[in-house]
């Protein structure tokens, strides 16, 4: 079926995955369709009238634009993605027009980028994640751990939810687990660095609080890795599974398999007289 309406529509249908689920039909107006219902339409009776239809026609032209992006919830943006370069590109050439026409800065390129992400999540919320929206979210929570502040930015439409990013850190932290799987070269020095935090100490009933250990591993000389994070939907189990280590107590052996021989040494015993640099007055204990 979804060959036939491909081969039967062609580029004026969009399928994609909504939510988990597959096989959403979406029609797409091209340019011509809507350039020819803005000639078509009946002539406007003011000036005023005329310029809204227009201003309507180029809202359009920027809609299909935007639902012709091709992207996927399936995975969240990779580091790549987050580069200037990369935000300009993923705005349509129409929306930018429009956005540096507005502006009046000569280098307007990061509002271009910022507002055009937040035009297009807005567009279409639940058929992708734009990069700037899932990454200001996961730098803001990363630097005051605050959830009011991230659903408010959300709610403003300049970054992705709470939920999102705690979605995204359960994703990043199952991803991680495979990345220290990887079997380093020849001529690297890996070290692991753990250390341990307490949360909640002072309590009444001694209940609540939380210990914990994390681990990093450090890697000499350094690469990056571009790997995509997958959108899945993880549990708190699984991932703390991924990261479990086994609790390893030591055994003393016996102490006949601790003694050790030692050889003898064979030397004739010489003293030596360390003060013999001295002068007699110093020598004399008497004195």
């Amino acid at each position: 079926m979804k060959k036939r309406l491909q081969t039967y529509f062609g580029s004026d249908i969009i399928i994609t995955e909504v939510n988990g689920k597959p096989n959403i039909v979406t029609f797409r107006r091209t340019a011509s369709s809507i350039l020819n219902e803005f000639y078509r339409r009946p002539s406007s009776k003011s000036p005023e009238e005329e310029k809204l239809s227009m201003i309507e026609t180029a809202a359009k032209l920027i809609k299909a634009d935007i639902m012709s992006l091709k992207d996927s919830k399936a995975v969240y943006p990779s580091s790549v993605d987050i580069n200037s370069e990369q935000n300009i590109a993923f705005v349509p050439d129409s929306l930018q027009t429009l956005l540096r026409a507005l502006f009046s800065q000569n280098d307007s390129s990061v509002k271009v980028a910022s507002v055009g992400q937040a035009i297009i999540q807005a567009s279409r919320p639940r058929t992708l994640i734009a990069p700037l929206q899932i990454a200001l979210s996961v730098q803001m929570h990363h630097h005051f751990g605050s959830r009011f502040l991230l659903d408010t930015l959300n709610t403003l439409g300049f970054a992705s939810s709470y939920t999102e990013v705690q979605r995204f850190e359960l994703n990043a932290a199952a991803a991680a687990h495979d990345r220290t799987n990887t079997q380093f070269g020849n001529g690297t020095f890996v070290q692991y660095i753990a250390d341990n935090v307490d949360h909640n100490l002072r309590t009444l009933d001694g209940h609540g609080t939380f210990h914990g250990m994390g681990m990093i591993a450090a890697v000499t000389p350094g690469f990056r890795l571009d790997k995509a994070v997958p959108r899945l939907s993880p549990t708190l189990k699984e991932v703390s599974d991924l990261a479990k280590i086994n609790i390893e107590y030591y055994k003393m052996q016996s102490k006949q398999s601790l003694q050790a021989e030692f050889a003898t040494m064979n030397y004739e015993p010489n003293m030596i007289d360390t003060t013999w640099k001295l002068d007699l007055l110093s020598k004399d204990p008497l004195l």
